[in-house]
């Protein structure tokens, strides 16, 4: 099927990053341009194959000297030497001769080396042994005037070292010490192989804040809610706190983790920080806590497309936020901390704001037709809490669903009523970042001719899966056919499982650093440098370096 391409703040950003294809297709490639060269240029193909060869074995060295370098892989390592010979190679036509070209593809290798790995002086000498050495051996066999080898060598170093200059233009703009390009280095090694490095940056510049974290257990069911973003990507972070909720419970338990409300500025900064939580709620999720009993639930409709589903407890209320057809995502954490105080007075209930995220946003949220859907909800739950309660029921099971945007493929359906039978509700729940738009209401209409009550569809927005591949932010839940079956097909089963008697909640509460406004610093820094260091890079390595090479070998030695 076609996958839905989310329109993120940062989506065009992703787009330009790219993979290198299988190592078959790239080794065919690098075989047929060889050959290629060999066939059309015959004797003159010679300095091109040297320089090729010479690449790679400049960056192999640099690469077994080097604890923590991308090009561990040999697969980059080709990659490069390929793009650098089309570069020689191109530029050999445009300024009619080799020596320039290969003087001027110390940029390029520069800006790729130092970008990925890190600017150091001593990495200069990466693009500096690519360019001088296939040049210096030419000048040894005498295929060189000394003069031309002089320039072209000096060319080489002085074209690498600019790339310093364009790296301290880029780095003036900062967070605390750390520099937009360094940053970006950072983050470029965690999205090629996970390194971790960029938690220490975000360590640095978060803040303590305090957590809150909510337990609710029935039988084989947990639902977990905590005033967290699941971010910021990949596996920094809290990305990975729904990942090992599952570790820690799914053996035994069906568990749903809710998105409360907040953006990246509720993101954890760093694993060994989340490890304090996980640790907290592995210890104490199984403490007492307190028997909750059941009101009812409830469905209003405010403006803008704003939905809450209301599930009414004596001592809780959690409400379900959705907007259908304009979309959700990341509504501001400040909502959860006014109506929290408005609930407490108004029902003498704690609140928990769940962020569906269950349709991809189409836009800015209505912030003023939310307050007033929440504020309806409120009104609403005080009527539905007038009514005796009753205690709760519940049952649950876990699906696997070979869907597009399901993270390893986990689904669950939790069913919760009263024991008299009230108000009963159905959560389709999905591992997963946001859904496709039509998702949500495409479920819903499946399957309520199977359930007869409320049926809500939600994600945890977790970020295990943003961030990890090329062109595209992450992949949200996409409902197929093959996935409507086995949901339908669960439903079955699920209403053929016996009920497991009460809900019991408990509280935890920790202080963690979490990045606050640097991610909105981030986001502002990313959008200042992003076209300045394209314009940099793309004009230092296509117009300044050759013009540079060319002109420096037009002189007497240096």
């Amino acid at each position: 099927m076609r996958l839905y391409r989310p329109k993120s703040v940062v989506s065009k950003y992703y787009a330009i990053l790219f993979s290198l294809p299988h190592w078959r297709v790239l080794a065919g490639l690098i075989i047929g341009i060889l050959c290629l060269i060999v066939l059309f240029m015959g004797e003159a193909s010679k300095p091109f194959i040297l320089y090729f060869f010479s690449a790679i074995i400049a960056l192999y060295v640099y690469s077994r000297l080097t604890p923590g370098t991308v090009f561990w892989k040999l697969k980059r390592i080709l990659g490069l030497a390929l793009t650098a010979l089309l570069y020689v190679l191109i530029y050999a036509q445009l300024l009619g001769d080799w020596v320039p070209a290969v003087a001027a593809s110390a940029s390029l290798i520069s800006v790729v080396v130092l970008g990925l790995d890190g600017t150091r002086f001593w990495r200069y000498s990466v693009p500096i042994a690519a360019a001088t050495l296939p040049l210096s051996i030419v000048g040894l066999i005498g295929g060189l005037k000394k003069v031309t080898l002089a320039n072209a060598l000096s060319a080489a170093v002085l074209i690498s070292f600019t790339d310093f200059i364009i790296y301290k233009i880029i780095n003036r703009r900062k967070i605390d010490r750390y520099g937009a390009g360094e940053i970006g280095t950072l983050f470029l090694k965690n999205w090629l192989d996970k390194d971790k490095a960029i938690e220490t940056f975000f360590e640095e510049v978060g803040s303590p804040r305090d957590v809150e974290i909510a337990v609710l257990k029935s039988g084989e069911t947990i639902l977990i809610h905590t005033s967290l973003h699941y971010g910021p990507f990949s596996n920094v972070g809290s990305s990975l706190l729904p990942e090992e909720l599952e570790r820690i419970f799914a053996e035994k338990y069906n568990i749903v983790v809710f998105h409360g409300f907040g953006s990246h500025d509720r993101d954890v900064v760093s694993g060994r920080e989340m490890s304090r939580l996980t640790q907290l709620i592995s210890s104490d999720a199984f403490s007492e806590g307190e028997e909750l009993m059941y009101h009812g639930s409830f469905t209003i409709s405010g403006p803008s497309n704003w939905r809450v589903l209301g599930l009414v407890f004596d001592k809780l209320l959690i409400l379900l936020v959705s907007r259908p057809v304009l979309g959700i995502d990341d509504l501001p954490y400040s909502f959860s901390l006014k109506y929290s105080q408005i609930a407490l007075e108004r029902l003498g209930s704690k609140l928990l704001l769940v962020e569906t995220h269950n349709w991809e946003s189409s836009g800015h949220p209505d912030t003023r037709g939310l307050d007033e859907a929440l504020t309806r909800a409120i009104e609403e739950a005080v009527i539905v809490k007038r009514s005796n309660p009753t205690p709760v029921l519940t049952r649950s099971l876990t699906i696997k669903v070979n869907s597009p945007g399901v993270v390893n493929g986990v689904a669950r359906l939790v069913e919760l009523k009263g024991e008299d039978g009230r108000s009963p509700v159905l959560i389709v729940f999905f591992r997963g970042n946001n859904m496709a738009p039509g998702s949500r209401d495409e479920l819903i209409k499946a399957l309520s001719g199977e359930f007869n009550g409320l049926i809500e569809v939600l994600t945890n927005d977790e970020h295990t899966e943003t961030g990890v591949r090329a062109h595209i932010t992450y992949v949200p839940v996409h409902i197929t056919e093959g996935a409507l079956s086995s949901l339908k097909e669960g439903l079955k089963r699920l209403l053929e499982k016996p009920y497991s008697r009460g809900l019991r909640l408990v509280t935890l509460r920790l202080k963690l650093k979490l990045l606050n406004n640097v991610a909105y610093e981030l986001e502002y820094l990313l959008k200042k440098s992003y076209l300045e260091t394209t314009l940099l890079l793309v004009a230092y390595v296509f117009l300044v370096s050759p013009v540079l090479a060319k002109l420096l070998l037009t002189l007497p030695i240096i």
